[in-house]
């Protein structure tokens, strides 16, 4: 019978761990592809029913801006160029389907990122309280962009009681409701609790 080295055990042992961790490392790049997938495709579904949607009651689930939601996520798991193309591109697409001012929404989303890397600045967006205060922060800056810009190449801006409810609840609403999309998108993911505190790796 022959028996085995103490380095060759140990060497083997290493060789394992590092085939289980290979199978890790791809098992969590395939969720990183496939959640950035499924973000766009939320994000172009989500612009394309907002468009046909009809509420005679001028308020809907869409008054919630889940697009910035995915930003602002995108922007604390994957880093500051996928969070950029993705408001980019979804503020294109708006911008497409819309018959508003041309490059308004593309101009919209982008100062949406702006937005939320500087409040990221200032508030920890791996906090439940950091994620509520920066998009809400987030989203009143967008409507304050969105009614600067109305002013300045519109001639009629008609402040509605429907435009000011809906425009209170996409801002404290969407704040709120930011945790919870972002648990849930961490558990989409596969990352646990712990993980979700480690600190954010920089991304150029």
């Amino acid at each position: 019978m022959r028996f085995l080295s103490c380095s060759s055990i140990f060497k083997h042992l290493k060789s394992c761990q590092g085939r289980e961790g290979e199978k890790i490392v791809t098992s969590q790049e395939r969720r990183k592809l496939s959640f950035c997938l499924a973000a766009w495709l939320f994000g172009v579904s989500f612009t394309l029913l907002k468009g046909i949607w009809f509420d005679p009651w001028g308020v809907s689930i869409f008054n919630l801006d889940l697009l910035t939601i995915l930003t602002a996520y995108l922007f604390l798991s994957f880093g500051r160029m996928q969070a950029g193309a993705f408001a980019l591109g979804q503020g294109l697409l708006i911008d497409i389907f819309s018959s508003g001012l041309n490059g308004l929404f593309t101009f919209l989303y982008l100062s949406v990122f702006l937005g939320i890397y500087l409040g990221s600045l200032f508030f920890n967006l791996q906090s439940a309280k950091g994620q509520i205060m920066i998009v809400t922060l987030v989203i009143f800056f967008k409507y304050i962009v969105f009614l600067t810009v109305l002013s300045l190449f519109s001639n009629s801006i008609i402040f509605s009681k429907s435009f000011l409810s809906a425009s209170a609840i996409s801002i404290i609403g969407t704040g709120l409701i930011t945790p919870i999309f972002f648990i849930f998108f961490n558990w989409l993911m596969g990352i646990s609790g712990r993980e979700a505190d480690t600190p954010i790796s920089e991304e150029l």
